[in-house]
């Protein structure tokens, strides 16, 4: 099975790090950018099937880049969670696109969950339901 890449977008490398080893310790491939600039070339380069993003990040800010990405066709589809300390900030991420906001200090199982569901639910069909992903029927 193909590892999904994760895109991580944090000016803070303490936290860009360990957020690396503990997706790594969970079957992802992490590539990691520390700013606007950054989380653009990566993101249009490596196309992660996933970017977790800091709202406080040099450049011009996360909500500039979540909207900018889902602006281009190359980046439109690529799910994008909000990981930050910033609060209050959840009702323009989601106006911007965003499949999850989790606030820092973060529960990891909360972040695993959140990431799992943006992946399932970016991996399905136009029209098709997790039911048909998985051959389930109610």
């Amino acid at each position: 099975m193909v590892k999904k890449k994760i895109l991580v977008v944090d000016d803070e490398e303490d936290v860009a790090r360990a957020l690396k080893i503990r997706l790594k310790a969970n079957g992802y491939h992490v590539v990691l950018a520390s700013d606007s600039v950054q989380a653009f070339s990566m993101a249009n380069k490596e196309k992660p099937n996933l970017i977790i993003l800091d709202i406080m990040i040099p450049g011009g800010g996360g909500f500039v880049v979540a909207e900018r990405l889902k602006q281009s066709t190359a980046t439109h589809d690529i799910p994008i969670i909000f990981l930050t300390g910033i609060s209050g900030g959840e009702e323009r991420a989601y106006k911007v696109g965003a499949s999850g906001y989790l606030m820092k200090p973060y529960h990891p199982e909360k972040l695993l969950e959140t990431i799992h569901n943006a992946l399932e639910i970016n991996g399905r069909q136009p029209g098709q339901t997790v039911s048909d992903m998985m051959g389930v029927t109610f």
